[in-house]
């Protein structure tokens, strides 16, 4: 069952709002806000993966590539229910409006986690997939939840992304310390040819620091995890980075390859049995 959560109520900016629940059916996006008890029903006992888009993606560009992505990943074998979120981060300003959408994004995390605590029982596991700076929002619904300690964290895979590289393993305003632990383990998948995280991150991250007092740093999703703490260590899955013969960029973790049959990245490929518990799932993308 595929479902989507908007929390955004304009195509392109706008502010993040509460959630208005639809539903995927025959290539369609039904309302399902008055039907919400249906997908809490269906979500009971089991496993719910959330996915989500990341920045300068508008409400019809992020519903199309999270909704392809959901048909790659059933491809692949997965058989349980997913929610798509759509969250504000872009603006008609495009590339500039970048310095802000880190704050966007940590509203979207906190809108996401009080919607999930609201509409999903206590006894469902959450598996997560972000892109880029929706893993930002990842991250920050994660340290929530585990905070709070009333659902069970599964599974998190992070492609490509926009969040430092030591920020798992690190405590404080702008960590996820508490979130990695409570993770069943956290994946990381990276690639050196990324040029959005190589040049345009750091700059974007300049800019925060000065405007906001974020902590200026490189890229998870160019680097790969910079941790050396055995506790978090424990928790992150062995992923190698991108073979640079494959050059994989930015936009490729999302991106249809032109065959339409996967990703460029084929990302799916390594998500769908990761999160299924495979004991040495690969990403050919690495080989």
């Amino acid at each position: 069952m595929f479902y989507c959560l908007h929390l955004r109520d304009c195509e392109v900016g706008g502010a993040v709002v509460s959630g208005h629940l639809y539903r995927f059916l025959d290539g369609r996006e039904v309302d399902w806000d008055a039907r919400v008890a249906e997908f809490t029903a269906a979500c009971q006992g089991g496993r719910l993966l959330i996915l989500l888009h990341g920045y300068n993606v508008n409400r019809s560009e992020g519903r199309a590539s999270l909704s392809r992505y959901m048909q790659f990943l059933v491809a692949e074998g997965w058989a349980e229910p997913m929610l798509a979120v759509l969250w504000p981060g872009d603006g008609w300003a495009k590339a500039l409006t970048y310095p802000f959408e880190g704050r966007d994004a940590d509203d979207a995390g906190d809108a996401l986690w009080k919607w999930l605590t609201t509409h999903v029982k206590a006894d469902t596991r959450l598996a997560f997939a972000g892109h880029s700076l929706g893993c930002r929002v990842v991250m920050e619904a994660a340290r929530r939840l585990a905070r709070a300690g009333r659902l069970d964290l599964d599974r998190i895979v992070l492609m490509a992304p926009a969040i430092d590289n030591d920020s798992l393993g690190r405590s404080g305003r702008f960590g996820y310390r508490e979130a990695t632990l409570r993770a069943e383990q956290v994946a990381v998948l990276a690639s050196r040819q990324d040029w959005v995280l190589r040049l345009a991150y750091p700059l974007g991250d300049l800019t925060q620091t000065l405007l906001f007092g974020e902590r200026w740093g490189r890229a998870l999703g160019y680097t790969g995890p910079l941790e050396r703490e055995a506790a978090i260590l424990s928790r992150l899955a062995p992923v190698p980075a991108a073979n640079p013969a494959r050059r994989i960029d930015h936009g490729d973790y999302l991106g249809a390859a032109p065959d339409g049959r996967h990703t460029v990245a084929e990302s799916e490929r390594f998500v769908a049995p990761f999160l299924a518990g495979h004991p040495r799932p690969t990403w050919p993308a690495a080989q």
